[in-house]
């Protein structure tokens, strides 16, 4: 069953309380009544079963009959150039999907696409809400604002007990391609990952060099070129799976 997204706030011990544009939504599109049992989450990682008990045009109340808790084990961080827009929504979505806990936009020398305006944001927040209540995720992820590449970097660094990575297309070491597994093995104490995804133009060497110099581990991802949102994804797919989050 879908769940509906309410504010902490409107989340009492035993009832809450649903408004304006989520009330209709849930009476004249899906269609609940007097009576009916819903599931709601406040998107800090909890969720609850509760029972309508009143209804009228722009709200909607109900009863607490129980909750549960719920976060990801594993954080993922993705620090991701910008796409364009329908691409970068399309990854938002599947990013909440798959379990990211955050992603970080960045703007690198060969990024083409660095808008990113208050109005865009509102956008990306309501898909990331939608997305919650399709997958019935507990806790809502986070977007952030803009980040300078170099800065985002530096941020990265100091999470110690994160372990982060580049994909990067001339990845190299020595007569070998470093893969993820390789960069992983022996590392499982690690509480996250943060992982940095360039533009539709790679990163320069500079960037990555640089990146590597804060101790940044850059892998590669196959042969082929990917677009950002593919990158990204492959990325967060096999960092999830060694780190047996896909149980």
């Amino acid at each position: 069953m879908t769940h509906f997204y309410v504010k902490p706030e409107n989340i009492k011990e035993t009832t809450f309380t649903v408004r304006d544009e989520q009330a209709h939504y849930i009476l004249n599109v899906r269609r609940f009544k007097l009576n009916d049992e819903i599931m709601i989450f406040d998107g800090t990682g909890n969720s609850y079963k509760a029972k309508i008990n009143s209804i009228n045009k722009n709200l909607v109340s109900g009863n607490i009959l129980f909750s549960s808790y719920k976060i990801p084990e594993f954080i993922i961080k993705l620090y991701t150039s910008i796409s364009k827009a329908n691409r970068f929504e399309w990854l938002v979505e599947k990013c909440v999907e798959i379990g990211v806990s955050e992603i970080i936009p960045i703007s690198t020398k060969r990024s083409v696409n660095i808008s990113f305006s208050k109005n865009r944001l509102n956008r990306y927040e309501k898909i990331v809400i939608a997305a919650s209540s399709q997958c019935r995720r507990n806790d809502i992820m986070k977007i952030k604002g803009l980040v300078d590449f170099k800065a985002a970097c530096k941020n990265v660094a100091l999470e110690r007990d994160f372990i982060n990575i580049i994909p990067w297309e001339s990845e190299n070491n020595g007569n070998s391609k470093t893969l993820i597994n390789n960069i992983f093995k022996n590392n499982l104490k690690y509480k996250g990952a943060n992982i940095l995804i360039g533009p539709e133009g790679g990163f320069e060497d500079a960037e990555v060099g640089f990146a590597k110099s804060l101790g940044i581990k850059s892998v590669t991802l196959g042969d082929n070129i990917l677009r950002v949102e593919t990158a990204a994804i492959v990325a967060i797919i096999l960092t999830l799976n060694y780190f047996k989050t896909f149980k």
